[in-house]
């Protein structure tokens, strides 16, 4: 199993970013400073290095300077993750060394993606390409993306980049999303919400038909927190859903949709 460090201040997206890892083959682990990291990087040789540039003590870049100098070319790939997209800051770090640079929001399959390249890269010039097993387990777990305009697996994530709280979140843990025109609140089970822009007709591009179905032209819902729906007056009905107090109106129309879905 290959060991990745995360160096990463933002503790609810170092969670979520290890957990994903986690799921796949990946061991992770999680410091907050570069001091920290140091410390992991000699103690613990990880096989590669996610590095945000904003830390609280030392940047990524001296960081990555620092690294270079005491390991030259045993240090491990190294791949910055950060919110920067500015063409200066890519190219400072490629000038240091860096293997890569990840920018926020970023899709599951470009993590997985970078992570099995420079993985492979590093392989190929030790001459320990691994099996052929692990390599076609990363390379599919990366198919399922997690945003953009690629379908979404009900079983996968979805980076979403709130201001307050950036960073993966399970699809099947959504409970519904309802429209404010241009944007769209999604709900998930923890009571969580998050409000991004993306419409609703994009939504039902990219989520899971037989999974999430619209029962209004504001409101889409996850089948698996359906709890009831109970006829209304004038060809209405009353959605209950499961963690929700407050039914939700549909048409005659959706109603069929729902119908055909249980």
């Amino acid at each position: 199993m290959k060991t990745i460090l995360l160096i990463e201040d933002n503790s609810l997206l170092a969670e979520n970013i290890k957990a994903l890892l986690e799921e796949e083959i990946f061991s992770v682990i999680h410091v907050s400073s570069a001091e920290e990291g140091l410390n992991i990087v000699f103690q613990d040789k990880p096989d590669l290095i996610l590095c945000d540039i904003m830390l609280p003590d030392k940047d990524g870049y001296e960081l990555l300077q620092i690294l270079k100098d005491k390991l030259g070319y045993s240090l491990p790939p190294f791949v910055y993750l950060t919110a920067k997209s500015q063409r200066d800051d890519q190219r400072k770090g490629m000038e240091l060394g860096a293997d890569d640079f990840i920018t926020k929001p970023f899709t599951k399959s470009e993590l997985l993606n970078a992570i099995n390249t420079q993985l492979n890269k590093r392989e190929k010039l030790t001459g320990n390409e691994g099996s052929a097993e692990s390599k076609t387990q990363i390379l599919n777990q990366a198919d399922d993306d997690l945003g953009g305009d690629n379908k979404l697996s009900y079983n996968g994530f979805i980076f979403l980049n709130e201001k307050k709280s950036p960073g993966f979140f399970a699809v099947k843990k959504i409970i519904y999303i309802k429209s404010l025109k241009d944007y769209t609140t999604i709900v998930f089970n923890d009571f969580r919400k998050v409000v991004i822009r993306r419409t609703l007709a994009k939504w039902e591009e990219i989520l899971p038909a037989e999974n999430f179905v619209r029962i209004h032209r504001q409101t889409i819902i996850n089948l698996q927190f359906l709890d009831r729906v109970e006829r209304d007056k004038n060809y209405t009905y009353r959605v209950y859903l499961k963690l929700i107090d407050i039914p939700f109106k549909m048409s005659q129309r959706y109603s069929r949709k729902i119908k055909k879905l249980k």
